[in-house]
């Protein structure tokens, strides 16, 4: 299944490049209400030939989310062969769930997916395989990696920077009237 997945991944990765939206600096915040592909705490690997885009697996939900460009741009969709395709948005709902936020050293890759073309996996659509820019900079976290530093230098996490996490989860919280952050760090190790 993991094979079928990655080779989904490898024929979606080609588009990302070219369709995949970059998050700038000062990009503005849409709350959107469709399907997407939430990334907080997928595992990527590295595309073969390609160090620059990861393939990560990601849970398709539905509801309130953030994108960084206008939720038309990231609409859902599904072509004439049946191939469902969605973009990787934020939502705070895995945090909600008990995931914890994993904070990682600059240096140390992993993966941006927001606004990020992916494809839902037709054999479990639960799933979508979204192709992702590899980064090596900044200060990031992560809602993966079970609070275990040491997987910040070996795995390619979906993430986010420290500052972009913060504003994210703080329009999240604006526009859905949510008083306390569901967002905890993982504890400090000892």
């Amino acid at each position: 299944m993991r094979w079928m997945m990655l080779g989904f991944a490898l024929a979606i990765s080609g588009m990302a490049a070219a369709t995949g939206f970059v998050q700038e600096a000062t990009a503005k915040n849409y709350l959107c209400n469709q399907q997407f592909a939430l990334c907080t705490s997928a595992p990527c690997v590295p595309q073969p030939g390609n160090s620059n885009v990861s393939i990560c697996v990601c849970d398709v939900q539905e509801g309130p989310n953030l994108a960084t460009v206008e939720c038309d741009t990231v609409k859902p969709s599904t072509d004439a062969e049946g191939v469902r395709t969605v973009y990787s948005q934020f939502a705070l709902t895995q945090f909600e769930g008990g995931k914890k936020a994993l904070k990682c050293e600059s240096g140390t890759p992993w993966s941006q997916c927001l606004n990020k073309i992916c494809t839902v996996d037709p054999a479990n659509p639960d799933k979508a395989i979204c192709a992702c820019d590899v980064v090596r900079t900044g200060e990031w976290q992560t809602a993966g990696g079970n609070c275990d530093t040491a997987t910040c230098k070996t795995a390619y996490w979906s993430g986010a920077l420290l500052a972009d996490s913060r504003s994210n989860a703080e329009f999240m919280m604006e526009q859905l009237k949510i008083a306390k952050s569901p967002a905890e760090a993982c504890p400090v190790p000892k």
